[in-house]
């Protein structure tokens, strides 16, 4: 199988994932833009990075924290390393879960996400 469809099959998985745990989801179509995928829950967007057999350039993640900044997008990196269980990392807090405490995310990236969401709106 090639590294592409590899790829693809756990965007896949992932995006199946964040479905099942009540997300909405969006897949960003041939991947090309910052984001794999786009999830919403609980009034709070999520920019997931998703990673096979791969890891995430410092350009990505610095891309990501950017787009945290500018946008209030809460950037999460996903991987999988060859037979290994998925990982998911806010990257605001490094606080990595497993696939069954994705239901939590939005409780675990709460505070950091308002703080952010009331400087946005010009709210010091």
């Amino acid at each position: 199988m090639t590294s592409y469809k590899k790829g693809y099959q756990f965007e896949r998985e992932v995006f199946r994932l964040f479905q099942s745990a009540g997300y909405y989801v969006i897949r960003s179509a041939g991947s090309h833009g910052l984001f794999d995928l786009v999830a919403v829950k609980d009034g709070l967007v999520f920019g997931i990075q998703c990673k096979y057999n791969n890891h995430l350039k410092s350009h990505e993640k610095t891309a990501m924290i950017n787009a945290y900044h500018t946008y209030g997008i809460i950037p999460v990196y996903i991987y999988r390393m060859k037979r290994k269980p998925i990982q998911i990392v806010c990257l605001l807090n490094g606080k990595v879960i497993t696939d069954k405490e994705v239901i939590k995310l939005p409780e675990i990236c709460r505070d950091k996400a308002l703080n952010r969401i009331i400087k946005l709106n010009g709210h010091d």
